[in-house]
């Protein structure tokens, strides 16, 4: 039956309107039965705590994607400008840990990195303290804002709170306290980092050691290692996490030496052929003549070489005997080396301080203004002082290196920027990250006429 509404003269009403659509749907409802209103909020409140009973209280509930990030259930409501930044700081990190020119993609959504922030609050708060220190990810320049202000108190109440309870030593305790050490190493608190790495230390003890939690979270663990050895080269103090029973899946056991090129240098330490491996196997990886490396092997090979390395570095004292003098030399030069593929938080090269006011110390003591040293001598002198140049020391700013540098580079008559290249990499030398700085070294040194250039 058709029923024609008459619309008045101000046109169609709110109960005109209801008639229609009532009429609209009479049709398609027809035989349908409606279950009751009461009955509808029951099967709710039913399926509600039914699904509240089953969860288990520390997972993710479902993949997380950055792209829908601001979807998620987080423990506290963000903002768009937080959310961009904690994935900024997530993505930024990852690639500076794990360098995609030599390494697998790290697949961060499924660590346990993501896992914590989701499920613990206090390293939520510390990671967003970290993710809104900087203002230009680029340019690596901390900054303390309300927001961080906010995010770090948060952070520390709840820290506290996490290891005064019975999950005083869990995996997310840990990461906790890992966070905050990455905060203060940012800003330059290495007083307090100390302190805290202190507390790490103790943690890990009471889980059974370091080399008992790399077997059951290896991730986790080589996080505090790194932070231990970063520390103790800025701060000039013996690293404290280091124990007897540290595993290491080292890549370089089944490297084959006769890839090296042959060296008859005998001031050349044992050691320094690890790092040469290391260095060619990186070089592989980055012209994919092997396959990119596994990111926890590479981290764990750089902490097993810098343990090795950086144990009592700093409270070696300069001899007088010139060969002395020159293994004292290299030793901190090796550290230099690799402390270029550790992520440095602020790009005034601070975390490196002590390390280059050693170095520079020794160079010094050692070189400086002297001509009575062998071709041998020279041509590995020239590997020290461009490693020592691009990682830890100001050349530009360091009258006395430009000199002492091209007065080596004269002395093994190089005239060419590929004849010097080639006889850095008689040494260790990873060619994407010391290749281009070592040139414009070069480059400067050319243009203030120190070196002879054909």
């Amino acid at each position: 039956m058709l029923q024609f509404i008459d619309q008045t003269p101000g046109g169609i009403r709110s109960s005109d309107r209801r008639t229609i659509r009532s009429h609209v749907m009479r049709g398609k409802n027809a035989g349908k039965k409606r279950p009751a209103i009461r009955q509808k909020l029951e099967d709710v409140r039913m399926k509600q705590k039914a699904n509240h009973s089953t969860k288990p209280p520390y997972s993710i509930p479902r993949q997380v994607l950055w792209s829908d990030l601001s979807l998620t259930r987080l423990p506290e409501q963000l903002d768009s400008k937080s959310t961009g930044l904690l994935h900024r700081w997530f993505f930024d990190i990852s690639d500076a840990l794990f360098p995609p020119q030599f390494c697998n993609k790290f697949d961060i959504i499924k660590s346990i990195w993501v896992n914590c922030i989701l499920v613990d609050e206090a390293y939520f708060h510390s990671t967003l303290a970290i993710s809104a220190s900087y203002v230009n990810f680029v340019r690596r320049k901390p900054y303390i804002s309300t927001n961080t202000l906010h995010h770090i108190s948060q952070a520390y109440a709840l820290v506290n709170n996490k290891l005064s309870g019975p999950n005083s030593v869990s995996d997310s305790a840990i990461a906790a306290v890992v966070s905050l050490v990455i905060y203060q190493q940012i800003h330059h608190q290495v007083a307090t980092g100390l302190v805290h790495l202190g507390g790490l230390y103790k943690m890990i003890q009471l889980r059974g050691g370091i080399g008992k939690l790399m077997q059951e979270n290896r991730a986790l663990a080589l996080k505090p290692l790194r932070l231990d050895i970063e520390l103790a080269m800025r701060s000039g103090t013996p690293p404290v996490l280091l124990d007897e029973t540290l595993p290491v899946r080292s890549i370089l056991c089944d490297f084959d030496t006769d890839d090296l090129p042959h060296l008859e240098l005998p001031l050349m330490p044992p050691m320094m052929l690890d790092i040469f491996k290391f260095s060619v196997l990186l070089n592989q990886a980055h012209s994919n003549t092997i396959p990119k490396l596994n990111p926890l092997d590479f981290t764990e090979t750089i902490v097993a070489l810098l343990y090795r390395l950086i144990g009592g570095v700093f409270a070696m004292p300069v001899m007088s005997d010139k060969k002395s003098n020159f293994h004292d030399l290299l030793h901190p030069t090796m550290i230099a080396f690799m402390s270029t593929l550790l992520p440095e938080y602020t790009l005034d090269k601070s975390g490196r301080c002590t390390l280059s006011s050693r170095l520079e110390d020794r160079l010094q003591e050692t070189y400086f203004g002297s001509i009575l040293i062998s071709d041998l001598e020279a041509s590995i002198l020239v590997w020290i002082l461009f490693i020592s140049a691009i990682s830890v020391l100001d050349a530009k700013n360091n009258e006395w290196l430009l000199p002492l540098l091209a007065g080596t580079i004269d002395r093994l008559q190089l005239t060419s920027w590929s004849q010097a290249e080639q006889q850095l990499k008689m040494f260790p030398w990873i060619d994407c990250i010391h290749g281009p700085p070592a040139r414009d070294l070069w480059d400067h040194l050319r243009g203030l006429e120190l070196i002879f250039v054909l």
